[in-house]
Parts: structure tokens; sequence; C-alpha cells
């Protein structure tokens, strides 16, 4: 059918206007229960649920999405390609349009896998076979003997995402199961309580790592100290007074999201496998234009040092941002918790910058910021982070049909100026407070405060404003700091002495500074 009328520019034609009509009276025959159905024009993008008079007055305003060419969600069949399976149906009415975008994510990227297993395609070699023979068996269940619409895992997610969503307690969503458990036949596939229904998904690779941590931040209980029931740093004790009964409560609790799982199911759902390749394959590069971080010094650089990092389009580059915020909202509670999240730049920028994408790797307990010993907390990101640049992980590309070492690294942070002091490890306070100048910071004490008044010294040499006085006072002919190369900063933190982590009210090193007297 000729469809030309939908990217008329004058959308108040008669041409337009009969092809809208035409539209209408296919949307007809596809509505909800409540009589609406998906809006196609520019500004809903099919993410939205509208009636029909609506639909209309959007279409004759906004005018047609531009990539929907075949009306799929509205009758019309999607034309499947060779490595593509058909989609799990979940009914997304109840959530908005961004949920219903993660939550179908989820669902396709699990099915994908599953259909690709079936498939014979050789997965021995990867980490995640025996994850997904589970998977397989979980998936291709009916929900009960003769259910279409869902399987015992899609209804699973879907009802776990509405938990989320909704705030439901453990023990409402125990009775819940319960209900179901009843209502249903008997031989139905769903979890009897809360409990199964976490396991489910943790043998999936969708939950977390629960970590204990010292009171102080002193040291995590993992690994080498997991077995110890006091701190190995400051000996203070790994779990809260219980008088021995009752289970031990730590004292505090880090959640680690794992890393290489979530990387692996980008290359395994279809929506996303080949968008992890755009920013070598789509990606328009032009010299002094700067579209996306691939365009960046930095991203050129890293291509420059480490080529066979480079040859492999999709491996990933990531960001890591942070800060700390006030889970309870009440300026009067003082509390800090800092999520710790990653986000992939291979993809578009429309698309790496949307929630779906952010990947909190760490929750970082509070009620006090962890500071400077935020390194103590980062520690199982950093064992991913460099597993994953040295070793990689074995991972399968839907998109291909093929397996392929993913290896991956972080380019750049994101946060404000205090968190670069946590993270960096520089002193963002005193006199020496900026990391670029270092030891050539121009810094200046007034009435009990540290001022930076030194910022004339990067306009140009001829520039009429060095020779002012209204500034400080005197004219400014100093050139702009210089640039410290990286074997003078390793010099620099060869000074640096050992620092006892932890805040402990014993530790004397949380009275020393941070930086050597040599750079004061």
């Amino acid at each position: 059918m000729d469809r030309d009328w939908m990217w008329l520019p004058n959308r108040l034609s008669r041409d337009y206007v009969e092809g809208v009509k035409s539209f209408i009276q296919v949307a007809k025959e596809h509505l909800r229960w409540d009589n609406k159905t998906r809006c196609p024009c520019r500004d809903c993008q099919n993410a939205r649920f509208n009636d029909l008079l609506t639909i209309e007055r959007h279409l004759i305003r906004f005018g047609f999405s531009r990539s929907y060419q075949k009306w799929i969600f509205h009758g019309e069949e999607h034309e499947s390609q060779p490595n593509e399976q058909n989609d799990i149906g979940v009914d997304t009415e109840i959530v908005d349009a961004t949920d219903a975008d993660i939550l179908n994510e989820v669902v396709d990227a699990l099915n994908d896998a599953c259909g690709h297993i079936d498939n014979d395609i050789n997965l021995e070699e990867s980490t995640t076979h025996g994850k997904f023979d589970y998977l397989l068996g979980e998936a291709n269940k009916e929900l009960y003997p003769g259910c279409k619409k869902f399987s015992a895992l899609t209804f699973l997610v879907k009802l776990m995402h509405i938990k989320v969503l909704n705030r439901w307690s453990d023990k409402s969503f125990d009775m819940l199961l319960q209900v179901l458990v009843d209502a249903f036949p008997e031989r139905s596939n769903i979890p009897k309580t809360y409990y199964d229904a976490k396991k489910m998904l943790r043998d999936l690779g969708l939950g977390y790592d629960s970590i204990h941590a010292c009171k102080y931040d002193c040291a995590l209980f993992w690994k080498e100290n997991e077995t110890l029931d006091k701190c190995p740093v400051c000996d203070e004790p790994r779990y809260k007074f219980c008088n021995g009964k009752g289970k031990k409560i730590p004292q505090k609790v880090l959640r680690h999201f794992p890393l290489k799982s979530r990387l692996q199911r980008l290359f395994m759902s279809r929506h996303t496998a080949s968008d992890m390749r755009w920013h070598k394959e789509k990606r328009i590069s032009e010299e002094g234009v700067l579209r996306h971080p691939a365009d960046s010094e930095a991203w050129k650089d890293m291509d420059t040092q480490f080529p066979w990092f480079s040859q492999e389009p999709r491996n990933v580059r990531l960001r890591l941002a942070t800060d700390g915020f006030n889970p309870f909202g009440s300026m009067s509670n003082s509390y800090s918790m800092w999520p710790i999240v990653l986000v992939p730049y291979n993809m578009a920028p429309w698309r790496c910058m949307k929630e779906m994408f952010f990947m909190l790797s760490l929750l970082i307990p509070g009620p006090q910021a962890p500071g400077r010993d935020i390194d103590v907390y980062l520690r199982p990101l950093i064992e991913e982070l460099k597993e994953l640049w040295h070793e990689g992980v074995q991972t399968f590309d839907v998109s291909t049909g093929e397996n392929f070492r993913m290896h991956a690294c972080v380019l750049w942070t994101i946060n404000d100026f205090p968190a670069y002091g946590n993270l960096a490890g520089w002193n963002t306070k005193g006199y020496k407070a900026c990391p670029v100048c270092n030891e050539d910071t121009s810094s200046l004490g007034i009435r009990s405060k540290i001022c930076y008044m030194g910022h004339r010294r990067f306009l140009p040499l001829d520039h009429g404003w060095r020779r002012s006085r209204q500034h400080d006072g005197k004219p400014e002919f100093r050139p702009p700091p210089r640039m410290f190369s990286s074997d003078e900063i390793l010099q620099q933190l060869c000074c640096l002495k050992h620092r006892k982590p932890g805040k402990h009210p014993n530790n004397v090193d949380r009275k020393r500074k941070r930086v050597p007297e040599e750079l004061n």
C-alpha cells in the first residue's frame, strides 16, 4: 500500500487527512479493553495509549513517527529477520512508557538468549551456559496448562516489576502469591513465596550480592575477610549486639550488582546488540565536531595507546557517576547513601543516556558519606573491571550469531568537585585544591576564607584584563600553569605516607593531610 502521504509536509492537505482516517479505521480493530491503543505520532512514539479522537488530533498536529512505517502495533504482521525470535506477549498498560521499555528489554533479552540456545548454537565455552540452560527450561514452561500469553518467567518478571513500582511489602507479596497459587490450576508454575521468586531471578543474573562492611568504613568482610567476626583494621565487631538470639544483623551492608552479566545481556538482546557497535559503524566522524564521546580526545587517545582494544568495536567504554543522596527526602534527617552508576557509551547519544541503560553497580550504605574511604567500597567493582580489562568475558552476540571475548574499561567519571576529591584521592580543600594547577595553584587567604584568584593567567598574554588592577590590586603577567606529566604525578604519590583507612575515633591518620608538605 502506498503510504507516501505519511511524510507530506502539509498535514492539512486532503491526502494526509484521508490517510489519517484510513489509519483510524485500521486502529479500530485493535483497541484495548478501555477503547485505547498506541499513538504513533512523533510525540508519543507508540509509547502512550490514547483514544482514537486524541490520536487523530496528534497525527494532524505532530505527524507520524518517522520510524513507524509498518503498523505492527495496529494489526500488520512484522516480517521477522533470520536471527529474530517472536516477541513474548507482555501487556504493559498498567506501567508508564519508560517502565514498559525497561520490562520489554529484560524479557526480550531473556527470550533471545533462550531462542538461540534452542537453535543449537554452541555456548559450551560461555561462562553463562549453566544459567541459560536453566533459563531455557523455565522460559518454555507454560504458566498454567493452555496459557499462551505468559510463560512462567515472563509472568514472574512482570509481577516483580509491579511490586517495585508500587512499593509492595514482602509480606503482601507473599500473600498475593498464595492467592495466585490457590486461584490458578494445580499444575501452574507460580512461585509460592517471595524468596522462591528472588531465587529464580538471582539464578538468571538479575540479583545482587550483599557484602558486610565495617561500622567505620575500614574494610569489607569479603574474600580473605569473609569469615571474620571482627574488622581486621579497627577490631570492631562485624554484627550488632543481639545477645546471641535470632539472626545476626551486620553493622553495614554494601549491595553489589554484578556488571559482567548485564554487559553480556546487552549483546543477547536483538534490540541492543547492533546498537553496541553504533560508534564504529553509524557515527558520522567530522574533524572539529563533537557529537559523541567517540569524538573526544580521551576516546582517541585510548584507541592510540591500546589498539588491541579499539580493534573490537564491541568492547565497552563506560563512564562512572556517583553522588550522595538522602533516601528519606527529609533535610532534617541527616543520612547519605552513595550509588555508583555505570553507563555504556558505545550506543548513540539518544540511547546511552536513557534510564534503562543506567547500570547501578554499587549501593554504598549510610548514614555518613564514605568520604575518602570510598575506595574501600569500590573494591568489588574494581576487581570486576580488572577482570574485564585483562581477561574479558565470553559473550554471545545475537546480531551476528557468534561468540566473542568482550573487554571493558572506564574512560570517565562524572561527579561534583567534593565527590571528585573522594574518587581521585586529591584534597579539594585548602591552598592546593586545584587538581589541574597542582602545586602551581594561585590561592589567597581572605578573612579566614581561601580564594582562588589566578584565573586571569589563562587569558591571552596581550589581553587587556591582564593589566587591570581592579581584580586583586596588581597586574597578572604569569603564563598558565604547566601540565604535569604522569611521571611527575607518580613521583608526588611516592611522597605520600600510607594511610590507615576508616573513621574509627582512634585513627590518628584522620588528622593527617592528604597532600605532602612539599606541595604546600
